[in-house]
């Protein structure tokens, strides 16, 4: 039996394409999208559509949705993200969705305290000064080092640390990636993310630098989003580091959380991450100030009882 949602494949294939490459991006109305979101927004079409079965693409049709969303129980925040592919979708159609996201309250994401941050390293340099310890052992804690430091310590994101070349290290201190939409972005880093990267990269001959065992498309690829998580997530659980549910984004999240403490400028911070909105980047300060109430006296309500 042919189902409503099986010919997709090539209004699918439009979408992602008008995601990926917005004609109007240079004039700011819609900015290029990143393949997770493009991904994501795809899964959101498919879903909407086996929801629809066969019924025509209109408004009512998405309010519908939304409520079925909100019987099966998805939070606000997942709602959101869905109303948020479907506004883009309504739009590559030449449609008006009138649905706005919900509200709802911002949780703070997990970032690594310095004593985790600490410990992490320490996890992951250990057979690197262990005399004991095999060669094999070495190079694998070479690339671990130089995993952690890009992400934790460059602040990329999962796809813009895999799809790090050796060309694009800059020895002065600045990686080369590309960002959301494909654009190309210099990135300013410490000295040691850098020493980091070259001590992992000679013990390779791939251009890439977190390169893949695996062939894709006849020559060699780098590592895939799956293997990075994992390989991050590992480290994080030998290192005792818990309730961590995105591993390489916590990393992102620690390196603006740990510059905002530290008394950097909201704006510099943005120009680190290269956030597109510095709404974005707000989230940072309440990081800090969260971090400041945990270092509060505990015994201070207490002692003003007594006075």
């Amino acid at each position: 039996m042919t189902r409503p949602w099986d010919g997709l494949g090539d209004e699918l294939d439009r979408f992602a394409f008008w995601l990926r490459y917005p004609s109007d991006a240079r004039r700011g109305r819609r900015r290029p999208k990143g393949e997770a979101t493009i991904a994501a927004y795809l899964w959101t079409v498919r879903r909407f559509h086996r929801f629809l079965e066969g019924r025509e693409v209109s408004q009512e049709a998405a309010e519908d949705f939304v409520r079925h969303l909100e019987t099966a129980g998805n939070l606000p925040r997942t709602i959101g993200r869905h109303i948020y592919a479907l506004q883009a979708y309504f739009a590559f159609k030449g449609q008006e969705l009138e649905l706005g996201a919900p509200a709802f309250t911002r949780r703070l994401p997990r970032w690594l305290t310095d004593e985790e941050w600490r410990g992490l390293l320490e996890h992951a340099e250990r057979p690197l000064w262990d005399s004991r310890a095999p060669e094999r052992a070495k190079v694998r804690a070479l690339f671990h080092r130089a995993a952690l430091f890009v992400y934790g310590g460059a602040g990329l994101r999962l796809s813009e640390g895999l799809g790090l070349q050796r060309e694009n290290v800059d020895p002065r201190g600045y990686l080369r990636v590309l960002g959301k939409g494909s654009e190309e972005q210099i990135v300013p880093v410490e000295d040691a993310v850098v020493t980091a990267i070259q001590e992992w990269v000679v013990t390779h001959d791939s251009p890439w630098v977190f390169p893949s065992s695996r062939k894709k498309g006849g020559g060699p690829g780098h590592l895939d989003r799956r293997t990075m998580q994992a390989v991050v997530r590992g480290l994080m659980l030998g290192a005792g580091v818990k309730d961590v549910r995105r591993p390489v984004h916590t990393l992102r999240h620690t390196v603006g959380a740990d510059l905002r403490m530290r008394g950097a400028d909201l704006r510099d911070i943005q120009q680190v991450l290269r956030h597109s909105d510095i709404s974005t980047t707000t989230i940072y300060t309440q990081m800090a100030n969260e971090e400041l109430r945990k270092k509060l006296p505990k015994c201070f309500v207490d002692q003003r009882r007594l006075v």
